[in-house]
């Protein structure tokens, strides 16, 4: 989790007194309090949880946990705005440090309304500068410690889990399923694994797969065609993202071989991966290797995302992303050929950055597109 000395470092650098915090996962990562709210982390160190009469016993609940890591005082508002300006500009009078504390405060301005901004800027009497701080925590957030990493594990264990379960179901029907009725199916096993989606399953045949992410329909799905499911599961807070793409007939060569091109165009960039690679260097390794093999115009997004607190979160594996990977990442690889009015394929599995190497960390097979692999 956190170290405190990583939030302190921008507040300094930008010569601020402290940092008013907003985004619900950067919350839960400081706090491990998951409802509404706002915090202020002052450059000594401090943590201040505002919330209203609604969430102040399940603030005390769960800020509990991160006690004794960071210390963090939960404040009762009513008026959120005037009330959390007002305790923070006491900080700032109370404080004998004189230049330290200076009437300057960053936030997170990517996710904070212009309302929002307007509000506290009022609220602070024009007293108090308002600096606007870009995805500060997102490169913190990106290096999992152990206990994350356990988290984002189990997380996939129960989707995977949870898929396969809902997949046998399907066939032990005899696929009388639609895209959504496989859908629900899905999320019903997660139910059942004190669980919840990471994001909305999908789940589309034939066609419909050449959508990346298209909606699940009513349609039946083919006993004899293709599946696209991509699907997540949480646990802690933390996420899993996977697809899958399968077969469940005997598909033409065309399928065959669009299936081989982005599974080795994902396996190739998975073994490049390294600490000190860029990320636009894995993104061009596999759009490199699909252009070869005559689908480079149907690659049509990013080779990747990071998954932690958030589904999609820093980093992203794209051809403008110079940073390079670091050891305790976790990223998806996620190839995919999408022909319009045919179908599409995407393999996409999490990898967890280790000195030597990616561990890839889900564990369904994919060398195989039929479903009697699939299901091994």
């Amino acid at each position: 989790m956190l170290n405190i000395q990583d939030l302190i470092f921008p507040i300094n650098n930008k010569k601020a007194s402290g940092f008013l915090i907003k985004n619900s996962s950067n919350i839960f990562y400081i706090t491990f309090y998951s409802g509404e709210g706002y915090i202020y982390v002052s450059a000594s160190g401090e943590i201040n949880l505002y919330v209203d009469g609604r969430y102040a016993q399940r603030a005390k609940r769960e800020a509990h946990k991160a006690r004794g890591k960071v210390n963090i005082n939960i404040i009762g508002v009513k008026e959120i705005y005037k009330d959390i300006a007002a305790d923070i500009t006491k900080q700032f009078k109370g404080s004998n440090n004189g230049n330290r504390y200076k009437p300057a405060v960053l936030f997170e301005s990517p996710y904070f309304t212009y309302e929002e901004f307007l509000s506290f800027k009022k609220a602070f009497k024009h007293s108090v500068k308002l600096i606007p701080s870009h995805n500060a925590l997102l490169k913190i957030r990106s290096l999992k410690d152990k206990n994350e990493l356990n988290s984002i594990k189990k997380a996939v264990s129960i989707a995977e889990g949870s898929f396969l379960n809902s997949l046998r179901t399907a066939l032990d029907s005899g696929l009388e399923f639609s895209e959504q009725g496989i859908a629900m199916e899905y999320k019903k096993h997660l139910i059942n694994n004190n669980s919840k989606e990471s994001f909305e399953a999908i789940a589309l045949s034939n066609k419909n797969s050449s959508m990346p992410h298209g909606a699940p329909s009513d349609k039946k799905v083919d006993k004899n065609g293709i599946l696209l499911f991509d699907f997540g599961a949480e646990w802690n807070g933390y996420k899993s993202d996977e697809t899958v793409t399968m077969h469940f007939g005997k598909p033409d060569k065309k399928f065959s071989d669009v299936y081989d091109a982005v599974y080795s165009a994902q396996q190739l960039a998975i073994s490049k991966i390294k600490p000190g690679v860029k990320f636009k260097d894995l993104d061009k390794t596999a759009r490199d290797y699909i252009e070869k093999k005559g689908y480079g115009k149907y690659f049509t997004h990013s080779l990747g995302h990071g998954v932690g607190l958030d589904i999609h979160e820093y980093p992203y594996v794209y051809n403008k992303n110079a940073d390079t990977v670091k050891e305790g990442m976790v990223f998806t690889v996620e190839p995919g050929v999408y022909l319009e009015g045919e179908f599409g394929v995407r393999i996409e599995d999490m990898c967890y950055v280790k000195r030597d190497g990616a561990q890839v960390i889900t564990n369904i097979k994919k060398k195989s597109f039929y479903i009697k692999d699939i299901l091994q």
